[in-house]
């Protein structure tokens, strides 16, 4: 990952964060690491039972 890739993508969350509210940023990050563990374990468990 090159540094101006880096910056964009921090000044892109800056904006975003300064635009919805930091709560709701951390809200709808925790929700995407809950949805991905969730579907990670479902998966596991599919794979184990099959």
């Amino acid at each position: 990952m090159s540094t101006g890739s880096a910056l964009g993508i921090a000044g892109a969350v800056a904006v975003a964060v300064t635009a919805i509210g930091w709560r709701t940023m951390l809200t709808m990050v925790a929700v995407s690491i809950i949805a991905l563990a969730v579907i990670g374990f479902v998966n596991v468990t599919s794979i184990m039972f099959s």
